[in-house]
């Protein structure tokens, strides 16, 4: 959106746009071509998360005793007791993400816009902006599943010193079809032992590029149609789940240890729909990973039903870290009647403190939690605190 001097969109115009759900377009439609610059990025990008899971430290995996099984562990899959579907619309950001428009309006049409912008980006160093919106939906029951995620929209901002003050931008737009299937197996007697795996296809947008303040005021935009690049997959999961037989104390925890392989095979994209350009690049893979996971029961009080987990994240991730795969929560289930139920939930992820809850009524469901995520490089830690909100009909 190039313009005049004297008419052109305004920076903090152009970061508006970028940071609402209307930058899908901008992601999407247009004509022109170009190969994408990526951008610095230390975070580790979850194809798929939970607002109930992030509440209780996103450790999942030795649950997954929801729809949430398919993208977390399938395994899970295998005991469940009947049918559900879950459609949802799900929003994150973090609360820095409105102070800095509040600040970019404040230097519109300055007659030092240039300087302005450097010095603001110079004061952010260390920030991080974010948002995340999807929306989708899913059919689970014993054994199978089904899912469509039309859109999961990512958008990630963060002041660095390069060659000088530089906004460094990473927008993902995901569309994924999937399908879970799982059973038991009887390898071990007394014990309940499970696998299963999620086949899905993404087809992936992204935009990835750093921009100098004196870009952005000659009208450079923070996602634009010819800078992104786009590819479609098929990949797999791959999971286990072990409960282990409930004899002497153990009967009280009843335990349970998981597996997960993610993106078995890891070869990339192959082929698009042209949808930004017939000449654009490949986005970046999915990335295989390994995740490690375990689930403790904890007594039962008036109410409650209480756990903790424990999982070990995202091994092989070329960002991970023992603290950025690290993960623990604790949750307390808590069930009035049949159609009235909820949790309450606290945990650690990535070194950093969540909480979350949710509450069922009728087919009505609704779900927050904070969480903090792990933005920094391995030898510089910091936090970007996160909101996340989910509402959704279950039937």
């Amino acid at each position: 959106m190039g313009l005049r001097k004297q008419s052109r969109l305004s920076f903090g115009g152009r970061v508006s746009a970028a940071l609402m759900v209307s930058a899908v377009s901008s992601l999407i439609f247009g004509v022109q071509s170009a190969k994408a610059v990526r951008s610095l990025d230390f975070t580790i990008h979850q194809e798929y998360t939970s607002t109930r899971a992030l509440g209780m430290g996103n450790a999942f995996i030795a649950i997954a005793d929801d729809h949430n099984a398919m993208f977390y562990n399938p395994a899970g899959l295998a005991y469940r007791k009947d049918g559900q579907f879950h459609g949802f619309l799900r929003g994150g950001a973090n609360p820095e993400l409105f102070d800095l428009q509040k600040e970019i309006d404040q230097i519109k049409g300055s007659a030092t816009e240039e300087q302005d912008i450097a010095n603001l980006i110079q004061s952010k160093y260390g920030q991080h902006y974010y948002s995340r919106v999807t929306t989708g939906g899913m059919y689970v029951r014993p054994r199978w599943g089904f899912a469509f995620l039309p859109a999961d929209l990512s958008l990630d901002i963060t002041p660095h010193q390069q060659l000088g003050p530089t906004l460094d931008a990473n927008g993902y737009l995901d569309s994924t079809l999937a399908i879970s299937y799982s059973r038991p197996v009887s390898w071990l007697k007394g014990h309940q032992i499970s696998w299963g795996t999620t086949v899905k296809a993404i087809h992936r947008i992204h935009v990835g590029q750093s921009l100098l303040a004196a870009q952005l005021v000659d009208g450079k935009e923070l996602f634009e149609k010819k800078d992104a690049n786009e590819g479609l997959t098929v990949d797999a999961d791959l999971g286990l789940l072990w409960k282990l037989k409930p004899k002497g104390f153990m009967k009280y925890l009843k335990p349970s240890f998981a597996m997960v392989i993610r993106n078995v095979a890891d070869y990339g994209y192959f082929t698009k729909f042209d949808v930004v350009s017939d000449q654009s690049g490949d986005p970046p893979n999915l990335g295989r990973r390994f995740d490690l996971g375990s689930k403790w029961d904890l007594p039962n009080f008036w109410v409650f039903d209480p756990h903790l987990a424990i999982d070990i994240r995202d091994i092989g991730h070329e960002n991970w870290t023992f603290v950025k795969g690290s993960h623990a929560g604790v949750e307390l289930y808590w069930k009035m009647f049949n159609w009235w139920k909820g949790h309450w939930a606290a945990g650690i992820n990535q070194g950093y403190w969540t909480a979350g809850l949710g509450a069922r009524f009728a087919w009505f469901q609704f779900d927050v939690a904070s969480f903090g995520e792990e933005v920094g490089p391995s030898n510089a830690r910091n936090e970007s605190r996160r909101y996340m909100v989910e509402l959704s009909l279950d039937i």
